[in-house]
C-alpha cells in the first residue's frame, strides 16, 4: 500500500470504548487493527487503483502527532509502533500470537483523547476531459462503497463517509464543472486551493446526467469530508 501519499478519504473512531479507567492511557485491542489490516491487504488485490491506510491522532489541539508514543503491550514486552510524523499513519506486525494473547495497543494519552482513522485515496487518478456521464466519473467511489461494506463486517471498525470526487487544477487555471441534471444545472468552481469537489450523490447516480468538464484537471482524487486533519 502507498503510505506516503496524501490521504483523501477519511473515517474516524474515538477510542473511548477501548479505554482503561481514569488516569490510565488510551488503548484498543490489537485484534481490531489486525483484522482491519488483513481486510485491507485482501481488498488491495482487487482495487488496485485505491490505497488505504490507518492513522492515529489526538483530539486535543495542543497534542501533535510528534507528541504521541504508541506501542503494543504484549506478554513479551512492549513493541514500539512507529507513526508517520506527517499524517499519523502506521502499520502493525501481523502476528497470530498477539491476537491469541489478547494484546493491546497503548498510547501515551488520556482516555477519550485519541482517534483511530483510516484513509482511502486514488493511487493514479484518471483525468476526465470534455464531458462524461456522472456514473462513469464516480466509478472510483462505487469501488469505495464495496470497501466500506467489507470494513463494516469488522466489529469495532470505524465507518467511512464517502464525500465526493476532488478535481485538482494547476494554480494558474480557474475552472468550472457543470452537472446537467434534469432538476437544473449544478455549477462547481475551483476554490482557493485550486480544486473543486463534485459530491457523491445517490440521486445523481440513478439519473446519470452528463457532466461538462471544459478544462481537464491535473489530478483527480477522493475528497475527504470536512474536518480537522491530523497534525
Amino acid at each position: 500500500m502507498n503510505r506516503k501519499a496524501m490521504p483523501l478519504a477519511i473515517c474516524a473512531l474515538l477510542l473511548s470504548p477501548f479505554l482503561l479507567p481514569a488516569a490510565e492511557p488510551a488503548r484498543l485491542p490489537y485484534e481490531l487493527i489486525y483484522q482491519i489490516q488483513k481486510t485491507e491487504a485482501r481488498l488491495s488485490l482487487s482495487f488496485t487503483n485505491l490505497y488505504m491506510y490507518l492513522a492515529l491522532s489526538s483530539t486535543l489541539p495542543e497534542v501533535g502527532i510528534r507528541d504521541l508514543i504508541v506501542y503494543i503491550d504484549s506478554k513479551d514486552g512492549r513493541i514500539p509502533v512507529e507513526l508517520n510524523r506527517t499524517n499519523g499513519s502506521f502499520s502493525l506486525p501481523m502476528r497470530d500470537s498477539l491476537v491469541a494473547e489478547g494484546a493491546w495497543i497503548v498510547a501515551n494519552q488520556p482516555q477519550h483523547s485519541m482517534k483511530l482513522e483510516w484513509y482511502v485515496g486514488l493511487k493514479v487518478g484518471f483525468v476526465p476531459t470534455n464531458s462524461m456521464h456522472y456514473g462513469e466519473l464516480m466509478r472510483p467511489l462505487k469501488d469505495l462503497e464495496i470497501i466500506r461494506s467489507e470494513m463494516k463486517k469488522i466489529p469495532g471498525s470505524p465507518d467511512l463517509g464517502i464525500f465526493g470526487l476532488k478535481l485538482i487544477y494547476p494554480p494558474e487555471k480557474a475552472a468550472t464543472v457543470v452537472i446537467y441534471s434534469k432538476s437544473g444545472d449544478r455549477l462547481f468552481k475551483t476554490d482557493q486551493t485550486h480544486a473543486l469537489v463534485i459530491p457523491y450523490d445517490q440521486a445523481l447516480l440513478a439519473e446519470d446526467p452528463l457532466v461538462g468538464i471544459p478544462v481537464p484537471p491535473a489530478k483527480v482524487d477522493v475528497a475527504e469530508p470536512p474536518g480537522d486533519r491530523p497534525r
